[in-house]
């Protein structure tokens, strides 16, 4: 089962790299993305993805039900 995950990363990864060697050199030197994303857990919305963003470019945390009360120690860091 994992095998098949595994399998996909490296092919994503090639994928990447072909298509700009220095992706993954930028992407280890800095995270700073200019903006949050609070969504659902639903496997369904790459977030990213959907607002045409590449990996790094978007902060993303997500929860159950997309919520973000003010109450929650989680959102006060």
């Amino acid at each position: 089962m994992l095998d098949h995950l595994k399998a996909n990363n490296r092919a994503w990864a090639k994928r990447m790299v072909a298509a700009d060697a220095g992706f993954f050199r930028r992407l280890e030197r800095q995270q700073a993305p200019e903006y949050l994303w609070i969504g659902c857990s639903d496997s369904r919305v790459p977030a990213n993805e959907i607002v045409g963003l590449d990996p790094g470019e978007l902060f993303v945390h997500r929860n159950v039900a997309n919520l973000a009360p003010p109450q929650d120690a989680n959102y006060l860091s």
